[in-house]
C-alpha cells in the first residue's frame, strides 16, 4: 500500500482512538485554555479559575485510570516504550525510516506522559497556591502551609503552567510535522478517531473501551479528587 493510497480520503478507515479518549483530550485542551483565560481576565471571578483547577485534576486522574482499563490505544501498556526503543524510533524518524503507529508513536507516548505530569503538577500546586496577601486567590489547602511553602506552591504553579504551554507547542509542532511532512492525517484522526488502514507497528485497528468503564473512571476520578481534598482539609 503506497503513501498516496494511505493518504487518500477514499482509503478504508480503522478506529485509532475511541470516544472517551478523544473527549478527554479535547476536554483537557478546553480546560487549560479556560484556566489561562480565567487567570488573565477573570480577576472578578476567582471561582472560575479554582474550578478549572479541580477539572484539570479530575481529568488527569480519569486519564490515569483510563490508561489502565480503556481502549487498546489508550492503555499505557499499548504505547509506552522502553527508553532505548524510543531513542531508536527517534533516530529512524530522522532517517525517514520510522515505523507507523495506529496509536501514539514512542515519542508521542512519552509526550502524553509529560503533558499529564505537568497538568497534574499545575493542578496539585494550585490546591496550595495563594496570592501574597491571601485576599484574592487562596487554594483550598493553602491554610495547611506556612507562608514560605505557599509562596513555593505559587511559583511551582506558574512554572508548571509555563512548561505545560511549551509542551503543548511542541506537541502541536509534532502533529504539524507528521501531518505536513509525513502526510499522516493526524489532525482529522484526533476528531474522528479514525485513520487510514495500513500496516501499523502496534495494531491493525483499535479496540474501543467500554462506555460504562469510562463513566466509572470519571466518577472514581471525581471521588478521588474531592474526597482527597476533603480528607486533607
Amino acid at each position: 500500500m503506497t503513501d498516496a493510497t494511505v493518504s487518500s480520503s477514499a482509503a478504508p478507515q480503522v478506529l485509532a482512538w475511541d470516544g472517551p479518549t478523544r473527549l478527554f483530550k479535547w476536554a483537557l485542551v478546553a480546560t487549560v485554555v479556560s484556566a489561562w483565560v480565567s487567570n488573565k481576565y477573570g480577576a472578578g471571578n476567582v471561582a472560575w479559575h479554582v474550578w478549572n483547577g479541580y477539572a484539570v485534576l479530575v481529568l488527569v486522574v480519569f486519564r490515569l485510570l483510563w490508561g489502565l482499563v480503556g481502549g487498546s490505544t489508550a492503555r499505557f501498556a499499548g504505547f509506552l516504550r522502553a527508553p532505548l526503543a524510543t531513542i531508536r524510533y527517534g533516530l529512524d524518524l530522522l532517517r525517514g525510516r520510522e515505523a507507523h503507529y495506529l496509536g501514539h508513536n514512542p515519542l508521542g507516548g512519552w509526550m502524553v506522559m509529560v503533558l499529564l505530569g505537568l497538568a497534574a503538577v499545575m493542578g496539585l500546586s494550585g490546591l496550595f497556591n495563594a496570592d501574597t496577601d491571601r485576599m484574592i486567590i487562596e487554594g483550598p489547602l493553602s491554610a495547611k502551609l506556612s507562608d514560605a511553602a505557599v509562596s513555593l506552591a505559587h511559583r511551582i504553579h506558574h512554572q508548571a503552567f509555563d512548561l505545560l504551554l511549551i509542551a503543548i507547542v511542541l506537541h502541536l509542532a509534532a502533529v504539524a510535522f507528521h501531518s505536513v511532512v509525513k502526510k499522516e492525517r493526524l489532525a482529522p484522526a484526533m476528531v474522528t478517531g479514525r485513520k487510514p488502514a495500513r500496516d501499523y507497528a502496534d495494531m491493525a485497528a483499535a479496540t474501543p473501551g467500554s462506555i460504562g468503564l469510562a463513566i466509572g473512571c470519571l466518577v472514581a476520578a471525581g471521588l478521588i479528587v474531592w474526597g482527597g481534598i476533603w480528607i486533607a482539609r
